[in-house]
């Protein structure tokens, strides 16, 4: 073997652990990622429970379906009273900043709104504090 083959080899065999080192890395970031997302939503879903029941009529049971996620942020799907055809998602753009999910939900839902605008969550929170004071 010449001289210039064993150079192209080398060359070559140090291109191909970069390009799978570069990939390994990838990997692990997006596991990481979907992690995060996944911790995310196990936080959320009480604040998305408490949002449906406060807001929409005839809520007996909801069900988490799967998360998806995009390039600008995060969606939980489900459905409640176990009909699949009452549909929802909320979503929450991480790209945006938001920390925590609110008010943002879309779906079948629609024909049970309680109220003629929906209640955000933190709104609903202060309700509640507020009556926790007045029975004390």
């Amino acid at each position: 073997m010449t001289k210039k083959n064993k150079v192209i080899l080398i060359t070559f065999f140090s291109i191909i652990l970069c390009i799978g080192g570069f990939i390994m890395i990838r990997v692990e970031q997006q596991k990481k990622s979907e992690q995060k997302v996944e911790a995310f939503w196990e936080t959320q879903k009480p604040r998305v429970e408490k949002f449906i029941r406060y807001n929409y009529t005839d809520v007996n049971s909801i069900t988490f379906t799967k998360i998806t996620n995009s390039p600008l942020g995060t969606a939980l799907h489900g459905f409640i009273n176990n009909d699949k055809k009452l549909n929802f998602f909320v979503s929450v753009s991480l790209a945006s900043g938001e920390i925590k999910f609110e008010d943002d939900i879309s779906g079948a839902l629609w024909e049970r709104e309680k109220y003629n605008e929906v209640i955000p969550v933190s709104k609903i929170d202060e309700h509640e504090k507020q009556q926790e004071k007045a029975s004390n």
